[in-house]
């Protein structure tokens, strides 16, 4: 895959900060341009303008009415400091970079920009506590649905190797596994290739795909075997290879959506999904 454009999500969250770095820097070891969203979620300006509406004061613990001008006012100003934020990134690493505010429902909007985009990048984690902890709704909803490659961060503002990519077998998994190859080589790691199957023979016939594919595009990789597919033990199987990152086929023969949410929350670092555009 040639990456020749990325789109990154931004907000107020620490993720969303901590993948903008991050992914500028993928941006460089790509060549690829950056284009960082923000967006004004228009459900948030609705509930702001209704008149039960209320918050809590950070000092006080009490009720207040919600000011509709003060929310906008307060969007205003988080997308000028994620654009400045962006800009400080984008120019550490001399990476051409654009921005946008748009207004409409978070997942719509940045799924819109996908379409014209090689990658999504956002964070794991939303604003709230739990979500910070595993998966926030946004990026959820997003990593099921996306018509094209989504980047997860965490607070990891530097995505470093080895890379480990789940290969089941199916024609996205050879993408897949052509993506994280391609990265290791430019980020000067080594790629690890955890070739799951139902039996360790089926699985040893897949080692030699993957042996063949990597040999044709110019990189190297090791295979190691897995006969379980639930995400925590490819989680694990993946740190106890070293991988710092994970790139994983979706919507592919083996892994049900259920088990990539389950890898996106399970593990630690950067994980790449990979999905065959319609």
């Amino acid at each position: 895959m040639q990456v020749r454009r990325i789109v990154v999500a931004v907000d107020a969250s620490p993720t969303s900060i901590a993948a903008l770095e991050a992914t500028t820097e993928l941006a460089a070891a790509w060549d690829a341009e950056v284009l960082g969203v923000f967006v004004e979620d228009v459900n948030l300006i609705k509930a702001a303008s209704l008149p039960f509406a209320r918050e809590v004061g950070s000092h006080s613990g009490s009720f207040r009415p919600i000011d509709p001008a003060g929310v906008r006012r307060q969007l205003r100003s988080q997308a000028g400091r994620a654009r400045e934020t962006l800009i400080r990134a984008a120019t550490s690493h001399r990476v051409t970079v654009s921005f946008r505010v748009a207004r409409g429902r978070v997942n719509e909007e940045l799924l819109s920009a996908l379409s014209q985009a090689d990658l999504l990048s956002l964070g794991k984690g939303g604003r709230t506590i739990a979500a910070r902890l595993g998966l926030g709704s946004t990026a959820r909803a997003i990593a099921s649905s996306a018509n094209g490659h989504v980047l997860l961060l965490s607070h990891v503002s530097h995505v470093t190797g080895p890379i480990a990519v789940v290969h089941d077998g199916s024609p996205v998994a050879d993408q897949a596994l052509n993506i994280a190859g391609d990265l290791a080589v430019r980020i000067n790691t080594q790629a690890t290739a955890l070739c799951v199957s139902n039996t360790r023979e089926t699985s040893g016939e897949l080692a030699l795909r993957v042996d063949a594919t990597a040999s044709a595009s110019g990189f190297n990789v090791r295979c190691r075997h897995c006969t379980r597919t639930d995400s925590r033990e490819l989680a694990r199987l993946a740190r106890f290879f070293g991988a710092n990152m994970m790139v994983v086929p979706v919507r592919s023969a083996l892994l049900s959506d259920q088990v990539v949410e389950g890898i996106v929350r399970d593990f630690f670092g950067p994980v790449l999904l990979v999905a065959e555009r319609d």
